[in-house]
């Protein structure tokens, strides 16, 4: 009868799992949640808080965001420079104004009276020539 050699790495026979066997037969318990499902439902409870002397019902998420512009228009350069932040990745960044919508200046004219009257003549030139 040879024995085999039990240590690192080298369990003995009879405490290894059998084919089939799960090294963790309960699993994940039902019900456990993320950190991230748990934080979602937080911020969308709603709080009561008083705007302009008024109660209100809120989101927490809401609420934090009032704060914090509240806090950078009295003046905490930390959280205006955190509303900026948000604002940079949060809101849209079009004004609306590009080329197709701004008003044509003098400049823009006289390069496209140039420019017409260029493609007009070379439009003569090859008509006369057929």
């Amino acid at each position: 009868m040879s024995k085999e050699p039990i240590g690192y790495s080298k369990p003995p026979k009879k405490s290894q799992f059998k084919p089939g066997q799960s090294g963790n037969p309960k699993g994940r318990p039902k019900g456990a949640k993320s950190l991230r499902s748990v934080v979602q439902k937080e911020l969308a409870s709603k709080i009561e808080i008083r705007v302009q002397g008024k109660k209100t019902r809120t989101t927490k998420l809401e609420a934090a965001v009032m704060k914090l512009v509240n806090d950078a228009l009295s003046g905490n350069v930390n959280a205006l420079a955190e509303l900026l932040k948000l604002a940079a990745i949060h809101l849209p960044q079009d004004t609306g104004m590009t080329a197709a919508n701004m008003p044509a200046t003098a400049e823009d004219e006289a390069l496209l009276k140039k420019f017409l009257a260029r493609t007009l003549a070379s439009k003569k030139g090859q008509n006369d020539s057929d």
